[in-house]
């Protein structure tokens, strides 16, 4: 395996120029360490905000997965004892995994939690809405989300807050080698793989990076990674395109992606190009939040 760059801070002009243009992830140590949520987001933090709050999972195959409806408070429930359990070192079924749901617009006050955000690292036009475009995901010890791809071929930066995971990165321009199944899932499992059921990726290069509390990590457009929840790990994300990348995640309507890709592709990229204020663009592009999930 090999590493990426880590660095300490950056600022929008060496991100965009060493990181975003040239499609090259990076981990970015120490621009919201000081965050309030670092120390206060915990197991009884989210029980008790989470007490009449909706949310929903997914059993342990997160492709395939069935979706189970629950409170908050009760799926933290579930989690702590999952922990024990593996803390102990007994077995276990895997725990559902929350992943990919809109919580701060579910909960609006977590956003105090966050301190000074690095809104500089993203394009201008997200500026002023930059929460509404959050995706929260929580999970056990053991988690493991399939070898990927974003959907909408974003840029993605992914925020860790609570707990450790590890990110198995591969280039786009192996993703022909990584037997794609549907749209985005790989059959290919990186962290054990089997190169003479999948002889393609012999000779691929792998991208190894652990994050921890306070880690950002941008995975550009394409990119390919598959998620290890090391911990009970509290994380979220932000999906964002350029231009660029906006009007590529258009045109891969022509490479088979699903019809309602290409259309919040085309929401953002009208109005990244044509500077459409993002209130006017959201209340269109909210479904694609839930849809992700």
């Amino acid at each position: 395996m090999k590493t990426i760059d880590t660095v300490d801070r950056l600022s929008q002009s060496e991100f965009y120029t060493n990181y975003v243009q040239l499609k090259k992830p990076v981990l970015i140590k120490k621009m919201t360490q000081d965050w309030p949520a670092i120390k206060i987001w915990d197991m009884d933090y989210f029980r008790k905000l989470g007490k009449n709050l909706k949310i929903t999972t997914k059993t342990a195959d997160i492709v395939n997965g069935t979706k189970i409806s629950s409170s908050l408070a009760d799926y933290v429930d579930l989690l702590e004892v999952h922990e024990k359990s593996y803390e102990a070192g007994i077995a276990t079924q895997k725990p559902p995994y929350l992943h990919d749901i809109p919580l701060f617009n579910m909960l609006p006050e977590l956003i105090a939690d966050l301190g000074t955000f690095p809104i500089e690292l993203f394009p201008k036009w997200y500026h002023k809405n930059w929460n509404n475009y959050i995706q929260f995901f929580m999970g056990g010890s053991g988690s493991l989300t399939p070898l990927h791809f974003d959907t909408l071929l974003t840029n993605n930066l992914f925020f860790q807050v609570k707990g450790e995971k590890k990110f198995i990165l591969i280039k786009e321009s192996d993703k022909e080698n990584c037997y794609i199944e549907g749209w985005r899932w790989s059959k290919f499992d990186p962290s054990n793989p089997d190169y003479e059921k999948f002889s393609k990726t012999k000779g691929m290069e792998l991208y190894e990076v652990d994050l921890g509390p306070g880690d950002i990590l941008f995975i550009p457009s394409g990119m390919l990674h598959q998620v290890h929840g090391l911990s009970y790990s509290i994380s979220f994300n932000i999906d964002w395109h350029t231009s660029k990348t906006a009007f590529r995640g258009i045109l891969s309507g022509f490479k088979g992606a699903p019809r309602r890709n290409v259309y919040y592709n085309l929401l953002i990229y009208l109005g990244l190009k044509m500077r459409i204020p993002s209130k006017y663009i959201l209340p269109y592009y909210k479904s694609y939040l839930n849809y992700v999930s």
